[in-house]
């Protein structure tokens, strides 16, 4: 089962066919509102790469992946 952190940790890596599987995985369950996977998981791993740029952590190229 997908969780909202499998979600954000897909983000942060920057892989976009992860994210939108374990986002669908999510939503088939019925589990977890729509509402909360955006916030607790797309916006919560974007969050993590705004954070990691300002750091100097991670750069212009992998924000855009991400």
């Amino acid at each position: 089962m997908a969780t909202l952190e499998d979600i954000a940790n897909a983000v942060i890596k920057g892989n976009v066919g992860k994210t939108k599987e374990l986002t669908q995985e999510l939503i088939d369950e019925k589990e977890v509102a729509p509402l909360d996977i955006i916030n607790n998981g797309l916006i919560a791993g974007m969050n993590v790469v705004g954070v990691r740029f300002k750091n100097n952590e991670m750069f212009v190229p992998e924000v855009m992946v991400a």
